[in-house]
């Protein structure tokens, strides 16, 4: 087994992380619920499908992670920075994410529903096929390639409650 793959698979709800090195670690299909990992940084990881529910990853650097498929609800992803980040078909449903940098993150497909977008960089994300409601956007930054990538009703209201770049 490669040393990357030691948390693959695994049930690691119970786990404090607070010693372990996360950066470029495979921790697909694992069970992370309501792990902290507030202010870490864990980028270029793999965490698709992993189950995130509940977890604190406030202030985490999160650059280039993989996390397509991951069940993300209820999250707190407040001030994490995830540029370029993959949540290609997350379902990120009530996640806090106020204050995240989402510079570049493919959001296509991702179930956002009652998420908590305040303040957060939307410049270059992309939200095909995502699901949008009952967003707070407000003074959420954004740029037309954002919202050439967004449905019309949540384009409308991103437009009213956020600052274009």
């Amino acid at each position: 087994m490669d040393s990357s793959d030691v948390f693959r698979k695994r049930n690691l709800s119970k786990v404090n992380f607070e010693y372990e090195e996360l950066v470029g670690r495979d921790l697909s299909d694992t069970n992370m619920k309501g792990v902290n990992l507030q202010n870490r940084d864990i980028h270029n990881a793999d965490m698709s499908r992993a189950d995130l529910r509940g977890a604190d990853m406030s202030a985490a650097i999160l650059f280039y992670v993989k996390m397509r498929g991951a069940d993300m609800r209820e999250t707190n992803l407040s001030n994490a920075k995830l540029w370029d980040a993959d949540l290609y078909g997350a379902d990120m449903r009530g996640a806090d994410i106020k204050g995240a940098d989402l510079f570049y993150a493919d959001l296509r497909n991702t179930d956002l529903s009652n998420a908590n977008l305040n303040g957060v960089n939307l410049r270059h994300a992309n939200f095909e096929g995502a699901i949008l409601e009952s967003i707070n956007f407000l003074d959420a930054n954004y740029d037309s390639d954002t919202l050439d990538t967004m449905p019309e009703d949540a384009k409308k209201e991103l437009k009213k409650q956020g600052r274009e770049w």
